[in-house]
């Protein structure tokens, strides 16, 4: 390397950095997605007011869409074994590739979820 290069990661380092920000990401979701952080408010018969405070895998359960959190499920596993390939030396492009397709489609399933959850109280009450 000569004085006027800028310094940069190897292949392996980047893979490597990768893989473990996959890993972290993928159980930041399951943390998030389990915090119950909406309200749900109903009406009582003896007109008082009710709160529930839900996760949005609650949320979920109730509106009888929980394939979406088993879904992330899958494809968290998946995100997650590619990831502890790339990290134990195994450097084919089809992993790398599935790895990638997989933190997108996480992602993707992670706030797609969130916005789902996040509509009415109404329907969850």
């Amino acid at each position: 390397m000569t004085a006027g290069q800028p310094l940069q990661l190897g292949k392996v380092s980047r893979d490597m950095l990768r893989s473990i920000i996959s890993i972290i990401l993928n159980v930041l979701y399951f943390v998030i997605l389990n915090i119950p952080m909406y309200t749900d408010k109903a009406h009582m018969a003896d007109g008082s007011v009710r709160e529930w405070h839900r996760s949005p895998v609650d949320r979920l359960n109730i509106s009888d869409m929980p394939w979406l959190f088993y879904l992330q499920i899958a494809i968290s596993v998946i995100c997650t074994v590619t990831s502890l390939l790339m990290m134990f030396g195994v450097k084919v492009k089809v992993v790398r590739t599935i790895q990638l397709i997989s933190l997108i489609v996480s992602a993707i399933v992670f706030v797609a979820i969130l916005i789902i959850t996040s509509n009415s109280h109404a329907k969850y009450a």
